[in-house]
């Protein structure tokens, strides 16, 4: 598929095709004969309503211009339907005394997603004055410039098969294709037992036994619920450890965690081979049939695992990736070789690769949406401090850049690894950690150089600009209890580039968990945190 930084003809998908029905025609008339199309111009065209393109649109409504909005699949996108919201109840689930699936089940279905019914989300969006066709959008000319230009033209080809609709974007086109999952070919592994997180969270019942096919949140994540309500899993991990985005400590104490709980963790494995049985013709809810019986997988350890479905939870992928500068508008080739923004065109959410995450893609909206409005770049999307969490037990955070990352970009710039500095606390040494008998980690990653304690003379000596002595907090990384939630503060330090000087001064509650960041921070030395503060409060 061609990139959508193209102006040329581009199809651009509004969301992965499914099974699970989705309401008819959207509030736009079209005729019933397909050959007649129907047009139609507004300032903005959206495709894609994941979180930040339902936030987007309904910003720009709110700020007087006028919108279409496409999604082929569900108003809200992945997120509220078949990820963060399901797989954080089943884990809340999971934690009660007397868990129960079907209870669960029946909550992911009738609470959170209508039955996979977006017409509450539909009614949202039309209230706020947007236009909305369930139907796939392509961009076949432009792009747009502004308000006085032809702008950018869109067909967009409704659900219900009724006319193409030419749509004219005279201002701008935002793109919101979002990720899929990644599908690795296993010879002899059919869609009769193979599940991806949509199945396991559309599932009435579950299997006795799970092989999960991945090592990284999401596998973990399902993983550890299901365990819970009684599936055998195993987890099979290419690499050499859970979580390879994380720090090692991290992986270490959920894996603890997970043998503890009778999940079978194996790293360095990858399926060869299966053998399985007759495939009945039982259709499930998402209308792929169902295994007679269990299959036989081959290993590449040379065990064998018998399972009765096979999860793939081995990442996601951009549908149609896209280079955006900081502003989030398109560039016409890679951002390191020059590329040039494309007018009138912007891309947010997984589609940029700035993180696959719900909290990226509404931050994106909200800076593309104020610079659509004001007509002003003033508010760029800063990728140095966008956090991650991990919803296991225990819980895995981090922000920023982890010790090695921070030492590799200094290296980059020419600077000396000796900038980076690092402290680590265990969080059970805390009041509050042994109260509750804790075990984690928590780490912060500091750098000082020329930016944030002054120039280096020809000796190599540091001397102190403006007053300023110290390093800033470039990273963090938490596991343990509520680390998702101590990672709020950290996650405000390294945005702002907060000098750890000023860490050293706060009086962190007492007895808490994220009291931990200050015992932290008094591992620093002074060159870190900064004379005046090393030896004691400032008046």
């Amino acid at each position: 598929m061609a990139s959508p930084s193209t102006p040329a003809s581009t199809p651009i998908p509004a969301s992965i095709p499914t099974p699970v029905p989705t309401p008819g025609p959207g509030p736009v008339p079209a005729t019933s004969a397909t050959s007649v199309s129907v047009s139609r111009t507004v300032d903005a065209i959206v495709i894609g309503l994941g979180p930040g393109g339902e936030d987007i649109a309904a910003r720009l409504v709110r700020g007087g211009w006028s919108v279409l909005a496409v999604d082929e699949h569900l108003v809200g996108g992945e997120c509220p339907y078949y990820g963060c919201i399901p797989s954080k109840m089943m884990l809340h689930e999971s934690r009660r005394a007397g868990a129960s699936w079907a209870r669960v089940a029946q909550r992911i279905r009738e609470e959170a997603t209508d039955h996979w019914d977006d017409r509450v989300a539909v009614e949202r969006l039309l209230g706020t004055g947007a236009k909305f066709v369930h139907g796939r959008a392509e961009i076949v000319g432009g792009p747009a410039a502004g308000a006085a230009s032809d702008g950018t033209e869109v067909t967009v080809t409704p659900n219900d098969g009724s006319a193409h609709q030419t749509w004219m974007a005279r201002r701008a086109v935002v793109l919101n294709t979002g990720s899929e999952t990644v599908r690795v070919p296993v010879p002899g592994l059919s869609e009769a037992v193979t599940w991806t997180h949509r199945d396991v969270v559309t599932a009435e019942t579950l299997p006795a036994s799970l092989a999960i096919v991945g090592g990284g949140p999401v596998g973990c994540e399902l993983g550890q619920a299901l365990a819970r309500f009684g599936v055998r899993v195993s987890l099979l991990v290419r690499g050499g450890r859970l979580l390879s985005g994380e720090a090692p400590e991290a992986a270490e104490l959920v894996v603890e965690r997970f043998r503890a709980e009778g999940i079978d963790v194996r790293t360095g494995t990858e399926i060869s081979g299966v053998q399985a049985g007759d495939v009945s013709r039982y259709e499930t809810s998402h209308g792929i049939p169902a295994s007679a019986g269990p299959v036989d997988l081959e290993l590449t350890t040379g065990d064998r695992l018998t399972a009765d479905r096979v999860l793939l939870a081995t990442g996601r992928a951009p549908r149609d990736p896209v280079e955006v500068d900081e502003w989030c508008r398109v560039l016409d080739g890679a951002a390191a070789e020059g590329g040039r923004p494309v007018p009138g065109r912007y891309a947010i959410g997984d589609m940029t690769g700035a993180g696959p995450f719900t909290h990226t893609s509404m931050a994106q909206a909200a800076v593309v949406a104020d610079q659509l409005l004001t007509g002003a770049a003033r508010r760029p999307f800063l990728r140095h401090a966008v956090p991650r969490v991990t919803y296991t037990d225990p819980e895995v955070a981090a922000v920023g850049l982890s010790e090695d990352e921070a030492r590799k970009a200094v290296e980059q710039q020419g600077g000396d690894a000796s900038e980076v500095h690092v402290a680590r606390v265990d969080l059970g040494a805390s009041s509050r950690g042994w109260i509750d008998e804790v075990r984690g980690h928590l780490t912060l990653v500091a750098r000082v150089d020329g930016m944030t304690a002054g120039k280096a003379d020809g000796q190599g000596n540091r001397s102190r600009k403006n007053g300023t002595s110290g390093g800033v907090l470039v990273g963090a990384a938490v596991v343990g209890p509520h680390a998702g939630e101590i990672l709020g503060a950290l996650t405000v330090a390294v945005h702002a580039r907060t000098p750890v000087a000023e860490l050293a001064r706060i009086p962190w509650a007492y007895p808490t968990l994220h009291r931990s960041i200050g015992d932290a921070v008094t591992q620093f030395g002074s060159d870190v945190i900064g004379a005046e503060s090393a030896a004691g409060p400032v008046s």
